[in-house]
Protein backbone atom coordinates (compact mmCIF):
# COMPACT_ATOMS: atom_id res chain seq x y z
CA UNK A 1 0.00 0.00 0.00
CA UNK A 2 1.40 3.47 -0.92
CA UNK A 3 1.39 6.44 1.42
CA UNK A 4 -0.54 9.35 -0.08
CA UNK A 5 1.43 11.90 1.79
CA UNK A 6 5.06 10.69 -0.38
CA UNK A 7 3.19 11.96 -3.53
CA UNK A 8 0.99 15.41 -4.33
CA UNK A 9 -2.12 15.05 -5.75
CA UNK A 10 -2.52 16.34 -9.62
CA UNK A 11 -5.71 18.78 -8.16
CA UNK A 12 -3.01 20.27 -5.94
CA UNK A 13 -0.64 20.91 -8.40
CA UNK A 14 -3.11 22.76 -10.88
CA UNK A 15 -4.96 24.60 -7.94
CA UNK A 16 -3.07 27.48 -7.92
CA UNK A 17 -4.05 27.80 -11.19
CA UNK A 18 -7.44 26.89 -11.18
CA UNK A 19 -8.68 30.69 -10.13
CA UNK A 20 -10.16 28.88 -6.84
CA UNK A 21 -8.06 31.15 -4.65
CA UNK A 22 -10.11 34.26 -5.85
CA UNK A 23 -13.60 32.30 -4.85
CA UNK A 24 -14.86 32.63 -0.72
CA UNK A 25 -14.34 29.85 1.12
CA UNK A 26 -17.87 29.23 2.50
CA UNK A 27 -18.68 29.05 -1.82
CA UNK A 28 -15.39 26.86 -2.34
CA UNK A 29 -17.18 24.54 0.74
CA UNK A 30 -20.77 24.22 -0.64
CA UNK A 31 -19.45 23.91 -4.44
CA UNK A 32 -17.44 20.77 -2.67
CA UNK A 33 -19.97 19.48 -0.52
CA UNK A 34 -22.32 19.25 -3.76
CA UNK A 35 -19.47 17.92 -6.18
CA UNK A 36 -19.46 15.14 -3.31
CA UNK A 37 -22.84 14.42 -3.40
CA UNK A 38 -23.28 14.10 -7.12
CA UNK A 39 -19.91 11.92 -7.39
CA UNK A 40 -21.14 9.17 -4.99
CA UNK A 41 -24.61 9.26 -6.81
CA UNK A 42 -23.24 9.10 -10.43
CA UNK A 43 -20.92 6.36 -8.73
CA UNK A 44 -24.22 4.45 -7.68
CA UNK A 45 -25.61 4.83 -10.94
CA UNK A 46 -22.45 3.36 -13.11
CA UNK A 47 -22.05 0.40 -10.60
CA UNK A 48 -25.91 -0.03 -11.04
CA UNK A 49 -26.53 0.03 -7.87
CA UNK A 50 -29.48 3.33 -7.90
CA UNK A 51 -30.60 5.91 -5.96
CA UNK A 52 -33.53 6.68 -4.11
CA UNK A 53 -34.12 10.52 -3.02
CA UNK A 54 -32.24 13.25 -4.60
CA UNK A 55 -31.86 16.34 -2.76
CA UNK A 56 -33.14 19.23 -5.13
CA UNK A 57 -29.45 20.89 -4.98
CA UNK A 58 -28.12 17.82 -7.00
CA UNK A 59 -31.07 16.33 -8.48
CA UNK A 60 -30.25 18.57 -11.76
CA UNK A 61 -26.97 17.15 -11.89
CA UNK A 62 -28.40 13.50 -11.75
CA UNK A 63 -30.96 13.88 -14.70
CA UNK A 64 -28.19 15.61 -16.85
CA UNK A 65 -25.62 13.00 -15.71
CA UNK A 66 -28.49 10.22 -16.88
CA UNK A 67 -29.01 11.38 -20.32
CA UNK A 68 -24.75 10.26 -20.48
CA UNK A 69 -24.72 7.19 -18.69
CA UNK A 70 -25.43 4.44 -21.01
CA UNK A 71 -21.74 3.20 -21.32
CA UNK A 72 -19.51 -0.14 -20.92
CA UNK A 73 -18.02 0.88 -17.63
CA UNK A 74 -14.98 -0.32 -16.69
CA UNK A 75 -14.47 -1.07 -12.70
CA UNK A 76 -13.48 1.86 -11.38
CA UNK A 77 -9.68 1.99 -10.60
CA UNK A 78 -8.12 2.40 -7.17
CA UNK A 79 -6.22 5.54 -6.96
CA UNK A 80 -3.24 5.99 -9.34
CA UNK A 81 0.75 6.61 -8.32
CA UNK A 82 4.19 7.72 -10.44
CA UNK A 83 7.24 6.61 -7.93
CA UNK A 84 9.25 8.72 -10.90
CA UNK A 85 7.23 11.71 -10.57
CA UNK A 86 5.85 11.45 -7.31
CA UNK A 87 2.22 11.83 -8.11
CA UNK A 88 -1.19 10.85 -7.55
CA UNK A 89 -4.28 11.07 -9.51
CA UNK A 90 -7.97 9.27 -9.11
CA UNK A 91 -10.10 9.38 -12.14
CA UNK A 92 -13.93 9.10 -12.15
CA UNK A 93 -13.99 6.39 -14.50
CA UNK A 94 -13.37 4.77 -17.87
CA UNK A 95 -15.48 3.08 -20.41
CA UNK A 96 -15.01 1.75 -23.21
CA UNK A 97 -16.34 3.55 -26.92
CA UNK A 98 -15.46 1.28 -29.91
CA UNK A 99 -11.80 1.09 -29.91
CA UNK A 100 -11.51 3.76 -27.68
CA UNK A 101 -10.79 3.37 -24.11
CA UNK A 102 -11.90 6.72 -22.46
CA UNK A 103 -10.98 8.22 -19.18
CA UNK A 104 -13.15 10.85 -17.56
CA UNK A 105 -14.06 13.13 -15.18
CA UNK A 106 -17.53 14.50 -13.70
CA UNK A 107 -17.78 18.20 -13.12
CA UNK A 108 -20.03 20.55 -12.06
CA UNK A 109 -19.09 23.82 -12.34
CA UNK A 110 -21.16 26.83 -14.42
CA UNK A 111 -17.72 26.98 -16.76
CA UNK A 112 -15.33 25.29 -17.91
CA UNK A 113 -11.40 24.90 -16.69
CA UNK A 114 -8.74 25.29 -18.50
CA UNK A 115 -6.57 23.30 -15.61
CA UNK A 116 -9.26 19.86 -16.55
CA UNK A 117 -7.14 19.18 -20.02
CA UNK A 118 -4.09 19.31 -17.53
CA UNK A 119 -5.54 17.09 -14.87
CA UNK A 120 -7.23 14.87 -17.19
CA UNK A 121 -3.32 14.49 -19.45
CA UNK A 122 -2.02 13.52 -15.66
CA UNK A 123 -4.97 10.94 -14.87
CA UNK A 124 -4.31 9.09 -18.64
CA UNK A 125 -0.35 9.16 -17.92
CA UNK A 126 -1.14 7.63 -14.74
CA UNK A 127 -3.99 4.89 -16.15
CA UNK A 128 -1.27 3.72 -18.65
CA UNK A 129 1.33 3.16 -16.17
CA UNK A 130 -1.22 1.23 -14.33
CA UNK A 131 -2.15 -1.19 -17.27
CA UNK A 132 -4.99 0.81 -18.79
CA UNK A 133 -4.81 1.51 -22.44
CA UNK A 134 -5.88 5.13 -22.40
CA UNK A 135 -6.59 6.66 -25.74
CA UNK A 136 -9.59 9.31 -25.38
CA UNK A 137 -9.67 11.74 -22.19
CA UNK A 138 -12.74 13.82 -21.37
CA UNK A 139 -15.01 16.15 -18.95
CA UNK A 140 -18.77 15.01 -18.22
CA UNK A 141 -19.37 18.43 -17.30
CA UNK A 142 -23.31 18.40 -15.75
CA UNK A 143 -25.78 20.78 -15.85
CA UNK A 144 -27.50 21.62 -12.67
CA UNK A 145 -31.45 22.20 -14.87
CA UNK A 146 -30.71 18.68 -15.75
CA UNK A 147 -30.15 18.90 -19.38
CA UNK A 148 -27.93 17.32 -20.96
CA UNK A 149 -24.37 17.48 -19.96
CA UNK A 150 -21.48 19.02 -22.15
CA UNK A 151 -18.60 16.22 -22.84
CA UNK A 152 -15.40 17.78 -23.70
CA UNK A 153 -13.00 15.28 -25.09
CA UNK A 154 -9.73 16.93 -24.11
CA UNK A 155 -6.11 16.30 -26.45
CA UNK A 156 -3.57 15.56 -24.11
CA UNK A 157 -0.24 17.13 -22.99
CA UNK A 158 0.98 15.78 -20.10
CA UNK A 159 4.59 17.59 -20.94
CA UNK A 160 2.43 21.01 -20.17
CA UNK A 161 1.34 19.47 -16.92
CA UNK A 162 5.18 18.36 -16.56
CA UNK A 163 5.88 22.13 -16.47
CA UNK A 164 3.39 22.85 -14.25
CA UNK A 165 4.56 20.08 -11.98
CA UNK A 166 7.81 21.55 -12.04
CA UNK A 167 6.32 25.52 -10.96
CA UNK A 168 4.16 23.81 -8.29
CA UNK A 169 7.47 21.61 -6.70
CA UNK A 170 9.61 25.41 -6.41
CA UNK A 171 6.81 28.04 -5.14
CA UNK A 172 4.34 25.20 -3.03
CA UNK A 173 6.09 21.63 -2.61
CA UNK A 174 6.61 21.65 1.41
CA UNK A 175 4.69 24.26 2.24
CA UNK A 176 1.00 24.20 3.99
CA UNK A 177 -1.40 24.79 0.75
CA UNK A 178 -5.34 24.54 1.19
CA UNK A 179 -6.56 21.35 -0.51
CA UNK A 180 -9.85 21.22 -2.37
CA UNK A 181 -11.99 18.27 -3.72
CA UNK A 182 -11.04 16.86 -6.90
CA UNK A 183 -14.52 18.07 -8.25
CA UNK A 184 -14.52 21.22 -8.31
Amino acid sequence: MKNIDEYVRVTNVLYPLSGLKSIPTEILQKAATRGTRVHEICDALMADIGVLDLEDEVAGYIRSFEQWLPRKFLEKPDRFFCDTYKITGECDGMYVDGEDLVLFDIKTPVKPSNTWMLQLSAYAYLARLSGYPVTVIEVVRLNKDGKPPEVIRYKEDFDLFLSCLNVYRYFYDGKDQENYLDYL
